[in-house]
């Protein structure tokens, strides 16, 4: 299972503590400057681990929210599937009739809402799309499609702010959304942009037969070399892994990624008291306002979260869910021409 948040968590090694252990462990740990990937090590720090459900929802059992996908009649899918070729050759009308015949007959049935929404709004009526893909997010509030759509509708309807609103929940329901991303960047007229990832990690570390090799990108800030060993000291040193989690299980958690992270920001701060601003990371002074805004578990769940587990969020309760579409709002879905540093 993936730990998302611990309540109680032991402080924040410094990058001098992180290096002290390092130095007295008996693991081999050494040092290579490497050349970082394009968008940095992410797709080796954070892969996916977690399978994705095409139409997610949620139950709760034991008091735990766990992921299952949207149950499908037969009958519902039988004429989904005979509505898809009008649909596809742009007949609408036709389409519309056969989805209505599946909300008839299956009210409560969250997809076929979705696709009698879609016939509507892409016939030109989004006024009726709209009311379709609403009663689509009550039958099912956790999926981000329906958020997505009901944000095109109410646009096209010239209600903007409501729009934001639901693209927000959309982005906060799956934040890797490559539609959404997409969207934005192909109606610019919008006036709308999703700001890229401020975690762009040019530090990182994996075992190898010798132990462990941290391995960090000179030509980026250093802050990156203390991110690199305190991801050594998580995975070379399992009891600093247990002091923090309760546990040595090697497994994503909220506080191995905000511990890193601190680390990163602590030396990066410093470099800049100290004048040294030639190789400074311009991510790192976005995510340093972030984390000063008390914001920097939201900013790790929908940057890194969301790339290990898709449907992390659908996991969390109201209020931070309530949490990251202020996160969303504030720093990422934002107005274009906003000044990214």
């Amino acid at each position: 299972m993936t730990s998302v948040v611990e309540s109680e968590t032991p402080p924040y090694l410094s990058p001098s503590e992180i290096v002290k252990q390092l130095e007295a462990s008996p693991v081999r740990y050494r040092v290579e400057g490497k050349d970082s990937p394009p968008g940095g090590w992410v797709d080796q720090l954070w892969p996916q681990r977690m399978p994705s459900v095409e139409v997610p929802w949620v139950v709760e059992e034991n008091g735990r929210r766990l992921i299952r996908e949207w149950p499908v009649e037969a009958e519902v899918k039988a004429l989904l599937d005979e509505a898809e070729p009008h649909f596809q050759a742009r007949r609408y009308d036709e389409a519309a009739t056969l989805y209505a015949r599946a909300t008839e007959r299956y009210p409560n049935n969250y997809v076929a809402w979705v696709f009698r929404g879609d016939a509507a709004y892409f016939a030109g009526d989004a006024a009726t799309a709209l009311e379709h893909y609403r009663r689509a997010t009550t039958l099912n509030p956790h999926d981000h499609r329906a958020w997505f759509f009901q944000g095109n509708a109410l646009a096209k309807l010239g209600r903007f702010e409501e729009a934001l609103e639901a693209w927000a929940w959309c982005l906060v329901l799956n934040p890797r959304y490559p539609v959404i991303r997409q969207f934005f960047r192909t109606n610019a007229h919008l006036g709308l942009v999703i700001r890229g990832d401020v975690i762009v990690p040019r530090g990182y570390a994996e075992r190898d037969a010798e132990g462990v090799s941290i391995q960090f990108d000179p030509n980026h800030d250093p802050g990156w070399f203390a991110f690199a060993n305190c991801k050594a000291l998580w995975l070379g040193e399992p009891s600093h892994r247990e002091k923090m989690t309760g546990s040595t299980e090697e497994q994503f958690t909220s506080v191995e990624e905000m511990e890193c992270l601190a680390s990163a920001l602590a030396v990066h701060e410093s470099q800049k008291a100290e004048g040294k601003m030639d190789a400074l990371d311009p991510t790192l002074d976005r995510l340093f306002d972030i984390a000063q805004e008390g914001l920097l578990l939201e900013v790790v769940l929908f940057e890194v979260g969301a790339r290990v587990h898709p449907h992390v969020v659908l996991t969390l309760d109201d209020a931070l869910r309530q949490r990251l579409k202020r996160y969303v709002l504030t720093h990422v879905l934002v107005p274009a021409g906003r000044r990214e540093g």
